[in-house]
């Protein structure tokens, strides 16, 4: 692995890690050293104020970037400024250093259609929005028009009001680990934690219930995740269900992810049904046994055709499927196929994710064959035509670290089958009540979009001795008033 020293004037050692970011976006991971000589490669930056400018240069070997910025008076928004001003000229720095563009330009966050939002309430139109982006962060006219047709698409779905509130419930085990997974989920093995952790979460069910009701909140959308909901036994997910049920028959939206076809059976789906669910994910990520094989899943493409079949036997009439582009072995022809036989199940809506290989995955210790970055593009490229070309339009999009390709994962729906929770997670535009181990519960403040956070404990074990606690951290969140604080802009840039 490649090590960055960084030789960083005092004001910008606080923003280390975001210029790391930027040329992670050229290099893949790297080790950074702060002022240490050493590395592999050594960026130098230095700055200085005249007239009340900030002039930042950063040099590695015979290239050099500078921009300048004004300094600010307010203290929030002249760091948010420093850093984009720092970010902007390491990008450019390393742009000419490799002779690369990538398509998101210098953006590392999580959530660029947070940008194009911010740029809208100032007053520009989403075409000048998109054109902003482009001009300002480099990202190219198609990861601009992309975010303009997401926009366009939430434009027709409610915006959550101030008591309105999600409700998530995490059910953190699988049958198996997958090999890309850095989620915190557990393997099912023998069972012995399944019934003590439904047993907390049901506490913590009723006493989220009791929450609601004392400050008035309207459920919104529910949606139970993990993990793998359906790894629980039939009679264990029942119980769960019913417990939910003050909050599920108050939802218009009821998503429950099946996605690992080996776990579900008509038992399962029938008690998500009866339950009133409305939506359901069943993922294969591949049509491709070997690569199944490969990745952990230990499911068959006939399985999942089996389970496509049986939740279209029980009328399950929202079903969601997510693919992988850019897994270990795959070439654009094998990921082709599969859109092609995805075709035939017939999903009303697809989410096409970008393989990300993260420290905590079992993939990032292989040395695995991965596709090229130029590959995964366009295989996300070819995801996007399919999703079109089933009158699907992609509706909400987030990006993570050491993505391949620096890519995105985008969700494609079937008009009127956009997910309400997934746009209001992902655009952070509502309230989120959160249960389980892992689950983090979000409160935002408007009119400035401030966001206070209560996480669960991730851990199972601690989860199921402290809810008590975590059901107070709930209370404690939502006997809140907005002291202080402003939206975090930074994290999307």
């Amino acid at each position: 692995m490649m090590k960055l020293t960084m030789m960083l004037p005092e004001d910008c050692v606080p923003f280390a890690n975001d210029a790391a970011d930027v040329v992670r976006v050229f290099t893949g991971p790297l080790d950074m050293l702060i002022n240490t000589p050493g590395g592999d490669m050594t960026l130098e930056v230095s700055e200085s104020e005249e007239n009340g400018t900030r002039h930042l240069t950063v040099k590695q070997g015979a290239y050099l970037s500078s921009h300048d910025a004004p300094v600010l008076s307010d203290h929030l928004d002249n760091k948010r400024l420093h850093k984009r001003q720092l970010k902007l000229s390491v990008y450019d720095c390393m742009k000419a250093l490799t002779g690369r563009t990538p398509p998101w330009g210098s953006l590392t966050g999580i959530r660029p259609t947070r940008l194009m939002y911010m740029a809208m309430e100032r007053g520009l139109s989403a075409g000048e929005a998109a054109r902003e982006m482009t001009e300002l962060f480099d990202v190219s006219g198609e990861k601009a028009d992309l975010l303009r047709e997401i926009i366009d698409v939430q434009s027709g779905v409610d915006r959550p009001g101030e008591k309105d509130v999600d409700i998530y419930i995490g059910i953190p085990f699988c049958t198996t680990r997958c090999a890309y997974c850095s989620f915190l989920s557990g393997e099912v093995g023998k069972g012995k934690q399944l019934a003590p952790y439904t047993e907390a979460l049901t506490e913590e069910i009723r006493g989220t219930i009791a929450l609601i009701g004392e400050k008035g909140l309207r459920p919104r959308a529910f949606y139970m995740g993990g993990g793998t909901p359906t790894s629980l036994p039939a009679p264990l997910l029942e119980r769960v269900m019913e417990e939910a049920m003050p909050l599920i028959s108050r939802c218009a939206e009821v998503t429950v992810e099946a996605g690992r076809p080996d776990t579900i059976d008509e038992e399962k789906l029938r008690i998500l049904k009866d339950c009133g669910v409305s939506r359901i994910s069943i993922n294969p990520q591949t049509m491709h046994d070997e690569t199944l094989r490969t990745i952990g899943r230990r499911h068959t493409r006939q399985q999942c055709e089996d389970a496509y079949a049986l939740a279209r036997k029980l009328d399950f009439h929202h079903i969601n499927m997510d693919l992988i582009a850019g897994l270990p072995g795959e070439d654009l022809e094998m990921f082709e196929q599969t859109l092609a036989w995805s075709r035939g199940l017939a999903p009303e809506s697809l989410t096409v994710h970008t393989l990300s290989i993260k420290h905590s995955s079992l993939l990032h210790l292989w040395e695995a064959k991965l596709p090229d970055g130029d590959m995964v593009a366009q295989m996300v490229r070819t995801g996007a035509q399919e999703a079109h070309a089933r009158g699907m339009r992609p509706y909400y999009l987030y990006r993570q670290k050491y993505m391949a390709g620096n890519l995105e994962n985008v969700g494609y729906a079937l008009p009127g089958h956009a997910c309400v929770y997934n746009i209001d997670m992902m655009e952070e535009t509502g309230n989120i009540i959160a249960l389980g181990a892992g689950g983090i519960s979000k409160r935002l403040f408007p009119p400035r979009g401030h966001i206070e956070r209560a996480p669960n404990v991730s851990d199972v074990g601690h989860y199921m001795a402290r809810v008590d606690e975590m059901l107070q951290r709930k209370r404690d969140l939502w006997e809140k008033t907005d002291e202080a604080g402003a939206p975090d802009k930074e994290e999307n840039e």
